[in-house]
């Protein structure tokens, strides 16, 4: 069965015509290859699904039409965040990807003590993890947007946060006991640390305030490996 390119449409997507412009259109256009009459995908992450037909192109953009609901599903009862310690550019890029395809909804950049390489933020890197959530969402299949948070301290997390918490270390109960401690509904939290791990003090604010430790497993993982492995585990659970 032949790839069906799928777009993502900001705002409200409903049946009726349809006018892409910029970098979606000459995606759908030039790399794609799509014409008159062809199918493609479009969503705009209310977990709808919507198929559409190129109509034609011209100087404003690519014209299509709207048709049918193709897929419709609920948000799952668990939303899951995932803070994760900054690395470096192109490894904190990656992990954005795969933790958007392994099914977080929130992503929250993560300043440890450890973070020696976390660069903080800036307007273009922000705008880039959002593109590459984007683009991770379109090519997976996802109905529902993950949202990249701007960095935060894990101090500021745990003072701000409300939802269970897990924290990956070494240390922590094995996931076949740490699973049955997840909430089945409600919001979820993963912390994930830098290279060097959270600091011993990090840890002991963490498990007072209800934090429950998990090892990932006998490995060291990178920070980004950690952070989808996690997920990858709590999806698995079918929350």
């Amino acid at each position: 069965m032949a790839h069906i390119p799928r777009v993502y449409i900001p705002g409200h997507v409903g049946p009726g015509p349809l006018l892409l412009e910029g970098d979606q259109a000459r995606r759908l256009t030039s790399v794609m290859r799509l014409r008159e009459g062809e199918r493609f995908l479009v969503f705009g992450g209310d977990g709808r699904e919507w198929e559409a037909t190129v109509a034609g192109s011209g100087r404003l953009g690519l014209h299509a039409t709207v048709g049918a609901v193709l897929r419709q599903e609920p948000a799952l009862p668990l939303a899951v965040e995932a803070w994760v310690s900054l690395v470096r550019p192109n490894r904190f890029d990656w992990a954005v990807e795969k933790c958007v395809e392994a099914g977080a909804d929130v992503l929250r950049p993560l300043l440890t003590e450890h973070a020696v390489r976390g660069e903080g933020s800036s307007a273009g890197r922000q705008e880039r993890w959002t593109r590459i959530a984007v683009e991770a969402a379109e090519q997976c299949g996802r109905l529902h947007l993950a949202v990249v948070e701007a960095p935060a301290t894990f101090d500021d997390l745990l003072s701000r946060a409300h939802q269970a918490l897990l924290i990956a270390d070494r240390g922590g109960r094995p996931w076949p006991e740490a699973a049955p401690l997840l909430p089945p509904e409600g919001r979820l939290a993963m912390a994930v640390g830098p290279e060097g791990g959270f600091s011993e003090e990090e840890l002991r604010r963490a498990k007072a305030r209800g934090a429950i430790a998990v090892s990932l497993g006998p490995n060291i993982l990178r920070t980004e490996t950690a952070a989808v492995v996690a997920l990858g585990l709590i999806r698995s659970l079918g929350r």
